[in-house]
């Protein structure tokens, strides 16, 4: 049982630290989940909308937080019991998303109303690794298996303090965990360098102090700092598909090796007066006198492309293609202008305009409506057109509102946080 309890402190601690990171990386990307689900038609929490950011930073800096704990043996009591009720908690909404889904999948082929709305990601590791609602369930019933244990055991006094040579094994070993989830199946090598940095400061803290609050603070202000960095600029590791170095118009599309969905048709027709049902992939009954009607279930989800619902609208027309072609194009997106940060847009005249002088173009993307575009181009001098784009793309095109991105045919060149601007280079 004690070799079964170092597992799960290694498993627990690492899975929690690098959970946490990737979303202190984006925590306004967590945000937005947070916000799906504490819409009307899903939990129902609607009060909880203005303080989600702040609640997504504070979910984050704690799940690293309690990663560092369980690993060095700091507070096990309130440590293991806190992350039996974050497991708890989130075992529960992962169960309930996916009962959602499957609630509404059902509802689809009866032919029946459905009033609620599901998440259909849960957000566990943000953008970095996608997991269906179902997988996350069972990635949390999996990981129960190592956090009950670990609950009972700290109630009891059984996860005493690390030794020093405890603290290196557990920091050695959880360093090889972090890089092969963080590392081999994420691809992002700051899960490691960050890691280490921590486990430098809680473990000299801890031994020359004696203080374990004081280390627990230590990773707390850590956590918090690089969470705070990301907040003012944008995350460190972009995992979009709108990052530096990729193309909008490729994205756009399926590759040719692309998995196409299964899909069994179900025809219901007529022949010879008597009613028969068929179930192929698409081609139909060979004779029939009258088609009644056919109803589709997917077997098999295809591949999709990476971007969906981009576009560049003005009133009239759809301009995607045209601004995707420009040979230097530069894109300022405010998913709202009503919500627009007045530091921001202050300095987009001067960008805006140095832009244009080597030959850019210039754009601004939002979901706002026309009075409010007109009246922010008046309030701070803006000589460039606002086109029309998907709230929910632009929130995912850049963290930043405003934020500027820079394209050369179609392929991000730059990208900045409005607080970053001088970063630019025309």
């Amino acid at each position: 049982m004690k070799i079964f309890i170092t597992i799960s402190r290694l498993i627990v601690g690492s899975l929690f630290i690098v959970s946490g990171l990737i979303k202190c990386n984006d925590t306004i990307g967590f945000s937005y989940k947070l916000n799906d689900y504490f819409a009307h038609d899903v939990l129902n929490l609607e009060f909880l909308i203005p303080y989600s950011l702040l609640l997504a930073v504070l979910v984050c800096v704690v799940e690293i937080v309690l990663g560092v704990a369980v690993l060095f043996g700091l507070k096990s009591k309130l440590s293991t019991t806190l992350i039996l009720l974050m497991m708890l908690f989130f075992t529960w909404l992962t169960w309930y998303t996916s009962s959602c889904l499957e609630a509404q999948e059902a509802a689809g082929r009866l032919g029946e109303e459905f009033n609620k709305n599901c998440v259909t990601d849960c957000g566990c590791f943000g953008d970095a690794l996608k997991l269906a609602p179902k997988e996350s369930f069972y990635k949390d019933l999996f990981l129960l298996i190592f956090t009950i244990p670990l609950f009972f055991f700290g109630m009891k006094n059984k996860i005493p303090k690390n030794s020093k040579n405890e603290d290196w094994f557990y920091m050695i070993v959880s360093l090889i965990l972090i890089f092969a989830f963080g590392v081999l199946v994420i691809g992002w090598w700051f899960t490691v360098l960050f890691s280490i940095v921590l486990f430098a400061a809680v473990y000299l803290i801890k031994n020359k102090t004696k203080g374990h609050w004081l280390a627990l603070l230590a990773a707390y202000a850590i956590s918090l700092g690089f969470a705070y960095y990301c907040l003012e600029n944008l995350p460190l590791k972009d995992f979009r598909a709108y990052k530096i170095g990729d193309n909008f118009q490729e994205n756009m599309q399926l590759p040719p090796d692309a998995q196409k969905a299964v899909t069994d048709y179900i025809w219901t027709y007529k022949l010879n007066g008597e009613e028969k049902t068929l179930t192929d992939r698409g081609r139909g009954p060979a004779t029939y006198d009258e088609i009644i009607g056919v109803e589709t279930n997917v077997i098999e989800e295809g591949d999709e492309p990476k971007i969906q619902d981009f576009t560049i609208e003005s009133e009239d027309e759809d301009l995607t293609q045209q601004f995707l072609d420009e040979e230097k194009l530069v894109m300022i997106v405010s998913y709202s202008l009503e919500k627009s940060e007045a530091e921001g847009m202050q300095k987009l005249k001067a960008m805006a305009d140095e832009a244009k002088s080597k030959g850019y173009t210039v754009i601004g993307l939002t979901a706002s409506g026309e009075a409010k575009k007109q009246e922010i181009k008046a309030t701070y001098n803006l000589d460039f057109d606002f086109y029309l784009c998907d709230e929910k793309v632009l929130k995912t095109i850049v963290r930043a509102n405003p934020g500027v991105i820079v394209l050369e045919k179609g392929t991000v060149t730059q990208k900045t946080h409005y607080n970053d601007l001088d970063d630019l280079e025309f």
